[in-house]
């Protein structure tokens, strides 16, 4: 019987995953085997010539299956890196994006003193949790209307030891926040659904297939959700207060109409992303 190493493992993998058009294919079998094996890449690429035995074989070849099946891969590592974080997935709530980094750079870049922050629709708690994991002494909010994302909010916060500074309410956006008795914020941030319906057919089967339809999806042009953050927002800022939000790759102009359309605000910019795209819409009292 063959008896299979680490790098027999991977190249074998690679190969298979690219005759199934799994977009990174490399990437994937070393992620999947290093979780398996409790490896990082580096460890396992020290480790090469390692035999893998029988009872961890079985387990990959699992992985493999559902890998195959479009299961995203940090749904079956149930890790995420996050502005150089270990954030905890799993199908209950979306996978962060890189692009969301920028949000969050944007907002530690403007915002040096302390300062009430609330995450809206934080999911997995990404914005959230980063935030206070650079600036201690902000008093931050995380807000969602899925308790099952808040489990997995709360277990984040729990792993990187912000609990105790963050917040968690269910509800529909603004909605929870009535039960503060400071509805007021200096910072309000969201990374809302704004999926189109009828995009649905051009995501990748690894999102549509996958994650959760409630994060992804915001009505007929992908804005319900938007619209109801732009409009609602003022009257939970503060003097000079700021709403930041992450944007689909088409949406910019539709949401500075909106922002234009809503006397409180006073300015309003577009930031874009690595590739170019405007991905983040900046809206100030």
């Amino acid at each position: 019987m063959k008896t299979w190493r680490v790098i027999d493992l991977i190249e074998w993998t690679t190969e298979y995953f690219e005759r199934h058009e799994v977009p990174t294919p490399r990437l994937d079998a070393e992620l999947l085997l290093g979780h398996l094996l409790q490896k990082s890449r580096l460890q396992l690429y020290l480790s090469f010539e390692m035999p893998v035995f029988q009872e961890a074989l079985s387990k990959f070849r699992e992985l493999i299956k559902k890998r195959i099946d479009h299961t995203p891969v940090s749904y079956l590592t149930n890790h995420k890196e996050f502005m150089a974080l270990d954030f905890y997935v799993d199908p209950r709530v979306l996978i962060p994006r890189p692009e969301t980094e920028i949000l969050v750079e944007t907002v530690l870049e403007l915002q040096k003193e302390p300062c009430r922050f609330v995450d809206i629709g934080t999911g997995c708690g990404a914005i959230a949790i980063s935030s206070a994991h650079h600036r201690p002494d902000w008093e931050l909010i995380a807000t969602d209307f899925s308790i099952e994302a808040l489990e997995v909010a709360e277990r984040n916060a729990l792993n990187h030891n912000c609990a105790d500074r963050l917040t968690l309410l269910q509800g529909d956006l603004f909605e929870p926040l009535q039960q503060l008795s400071d509805t007021h914020f200096d910072w309000i941030a969201s990374n809302p659904p704004y999926v189109s319906v009828d995009e649905a057919s051009t995501l990748p089967p690894d999102v549509r297939k996958h994650e959760p339809e409630v994060a992804l999806f915001a009505g007929v042009d992908g804005l319900d959700i938007i619209r109801r953050l732009v409009t609602d927002a003022p009257q939970y800022l503060n003097t000079e207060g700021k709403l930041i939000l992450e944007i689909g790759h088409n949406q910019s102009y539709a949401v500075q109409d909106l922002i234009k359309s809503e006397p409180a605000y006073q300015r309003c910019e577009v930031i874009q992303d690595y590739a170019g795209i405007e991905r983040v819409v900046l809206a100030s009292i």
